[in-house]
This record gives C-alpha cells, sequence and structure tokens, in this order.
C-alpha cells in the first residue's frame, strides 16, 4: 500500500491565464489520455469564466470567503455560499463565476467521465473515533483542525490543509482528532464498466 502526505508547502502553484485568479494543484493523476484526476484550492480574487474541461466530471466547494454564485449550470445561477458545500457539475459547462463579497478560495476535484466513479464526504471529526473504508484510491483532506490517522498500523499527524493519499482497496482508515476537525473524504474506484 501506498501512503502519502502532502503539505501545503509542496502545492504547485499556477496564475489563470484569464488573470482572475490562482490555482494550487495538490495532487492529479495522468494516463496516456491526460488528466484522469486532479484535487485543487482555487484563489479567485475576480468575477469571470471558469476553464472548461471535456469529459470531465467537477465537485467544488467554498473553502473561506463570503462565497460565489456560478451561471450556466441552470436556469437560476447556483450559490455556494455555505463552506463545505459540495456542489458537481460537467466540466464543460460554460460557466461564469460571480463573487458575493471579495475573493474567495474554492476546492475542487476532476475526474474522467467514464473512467472514475467519484465518492466525496465531507466528515466532522471528534471524540469518538472513524472507520472508513478505503477505495482504489483514496485521498483525505483537512478542511479544519488537526487530525490523527492510522491505516495499517501507520500514525498519521495532520494539520490543516494537509492531504493524505492511499493506495489500496482492502484497508479501514481510522481518524480522530482532540478538538472539532472536519476533513474531505474522498474514494476513487475504476469504473465498473472500463
Amino acid at each position: 500500500m501506498s501512503v502519502n502526505i502532502i503539505t501545503p508547502q509542496q502545492w504547485q502553484t499556477q496564475r489563470w491565464q484569464n488573470g482572475g485568479g490562482i490555482t494550487h494543484q495538490l495532487c492529479r493523476q495522468d494516463d496516456e489520455h491526460g488528466m484522469l484526476w486532479r484535487l485543487s484550492v482555487a484563489e479567485v480574487v475576480t468575477d469571470g469564466p471558469f476553464s472548461r474541461f471535456e469529459h470531465i466530471d467537477r465537485v467544488i466547494m467554498l473553502l473561506d470567503g463570503t462565497g460565489f454564485s456560478l451561471y450556466g449550470t441552470g436556469a437560476e445561477p447556483q450559490v455556494l455560499d455555505t463552506a463545505l458545500t459540495p456542489f458537481s457539475f460537467a466540466g464543460e459547462t460554460a460557466i461564469y463565476c460571480r463573487l458575493s463579497g471579495g475573493a474567495v478560495r474554492d476546492f475542487n476535484l476532476m475526474t474522467r467521465r467514464g473512467e472514475l466513479t467519484a465518492s466525496l464526504q465531507v466528515l466532522p471529526v471528534y471524540n469518538k473515533p472513524q472507520r472508513l473504508a478505503l477505495g482504489q484510491q483514496t485521498i483525505l483532506f483537512v478542511a479544519r483542525g488537526q487530525v490523527e490517522a492510522v491505516v495499517n498500523s501507520q500514525n498519521c499527524s495532520l494539520d490543516t490543509e494537509h492531504s493524505l493519499l492511499l493506495s489500496d482497496e482492502s484497508s479501514i482508515l481510522q481518524l480522530s482528532a482532540s478538538s472539532p476537525a472536519k476533513v474531505v473524504f474522498i474514494r476513487l474506484d475504476a469504473t465498473a464498466e472500463r
């Protein structure tokens, strides 16, 4: 089994072509066809269009800031003004983002449609340890607080915005925290009909 911890100091940062923000790439996996999945945190400073990603499913959540509205996902704009509330949409959708009241930071998961099935949950961690079954690939992102993780008798201490990458579908991940914390728990599994 593979266990990797990624800290914010390891993020790969790039400025958007349209100048509207910055993307911090936490981790990604590519194959011969390009991006298979990617996890990132974006800093959005102005209104503007989203980049389009063909054949990619996206999940986005507000991390910090007052929020933003996405135009193009339906008849009415989709308002994201509550932190850590996931919203899913197709990456090829033409979307315009309007900030509610200043710059925001958001969390993004991208997966290639038809290749991967992604499950994303936001979980509180405190007092009673949580036991979570792993997928073929599992990513844990600490959104708030500090978390102790145990997998295969290996202990990991994770601070806010640390990520834990695990490759194994047979183990159990145990999480605990001495004060209230919130984590984003992501499982990535190959689509059955591949």
